[in-house]
């Protein structure tokens, strides 16, 4: 917005000057206002909180219809609870691969990761996401027990039918990567992944080195420990297990892979689904696709 220069010099030049009496009263007549009207509040120059992380967010209901043969309601047990997740199901004839996605921080049901079923569904792909424990409709206090329930919710997702148990993906996000390198032994033994995508990863060499499977790193460039968690973790891998550990670094895009080239992140806007990072995605599901096309070994159960 412009800023138009002050007047203010001009129109004091232009005003009349005021007799000395009618000058006196006018003075009169503002202290006694001043007096009778009450004090003003101190105006606080604390900036205003910032909303509780998460509990206005908004979770838009992903747009499915149409692009799924169905939707899964699944109901397993992690720990002392029962916990809620959803398998979404392409059309067309199965079995289909699958993707397990393992939630970044916070108290977040399934539809924080609606938009990524969108795009995967479309894509072919089944999609298992779910409530986290004292969210949606799984049961349980939030609070505790996250890569536990991470590794139940796997699990249970694998046990499906319609699944091809030979073509299994994760896609692990933030704090999500952490809790499958610390388990990923776990996870392997119910069944060993065809690839794994760390998304937002947290992972430098020596935690990466704990998934012993290929893996793409997808991160934003804003990441303060970009070399760490992109470059040296993803050369560290390679020279491992002599795979194709790939790396995409998402321009302009904040931690949890959104565009923020046109802005910072609304989270309480339903329209912040519609800001995720094309590249970062396309890059997803190409490294799905050649993983799905690439020749595998697997004992089907």
């Amino acid at each position: 917005m412009a800023i138009t220069p002050s007047t203010g010099a001009s129109r004091n030049n232009e005003r009349r000057r005021l007799p000395a009496c009618a000058f006196a009263l006018l003075i009169g007549a503002l202290v006694v206002t001043a007096c009778a009207l009450p004090a003003s509040p101190a105006v606080s120059q604390r900036p205003a909180p910032h909303a509780t992380p998460l509990v206005d967010d908004a979770f838009p209901t992903p747009r499915l219809e149409g692009i799924v043969s169905e939707r899964r309601e699944v109901r397993f047990a992690a720990g002392d609870a029962e916990l809620a997740g959803e398998l979404d199901l392409p059309r067309g004839t199965g079995p289909h691969p699958l993707v397990v996605i393992i939630h970044h921080s916070g108290p977040v049901p399934r539809d924080s990761y609606g938009y990524l079923a969108e795009i995967l569904v479309r894509a072919g792909y089944a999609v298992f996401r779910f409530d986290k424990r004292g969210t949606g409709a799984s049961g349980g206090t939030y609070g505790c027990c996250e890569s536990d329930d991470a590794l139940a919710a796997y699990r249970a997702a694998v046990a499906q039918p319609g699944i091809d148990s030979c073509t299994v993906f994760i896609v692990a996000q933030s704090i999500g990567t952490q809790y499958l390198a610390e388990q990923y032994q776990a996870y392997a033994a119910v069944r060993s992944p065809r690839g794994v995508a760390l998304l937002s990863s947290l992972l430098h060499a020596d935690a990466i080195l704990r998934i012993a499977a290929p893996v793409i790193v997808i991160v934003a460039d804003s990441e303060a420990d970009l070399e760490a968690i992109g470059p040296a973790a993803v050369a560290a891998h390679n020279e491992r297990y002599g795979r194709d550990a790939t790396l995409y670094v998402a321009e302009g895009a904040e931690h949890t892979l959104f565009d923020v080239r046109d802005g910072p992140m609304d989270w309480s806007d339903p329209v912040w689904v519609e800001r995720y990072h094309r590249g970062a995605m396309a890059a997803l599901v190409a490294q799905l696709d050649s993983w799905r096309a690439s020749p595998g070994a697997c004992a089907p159960e």
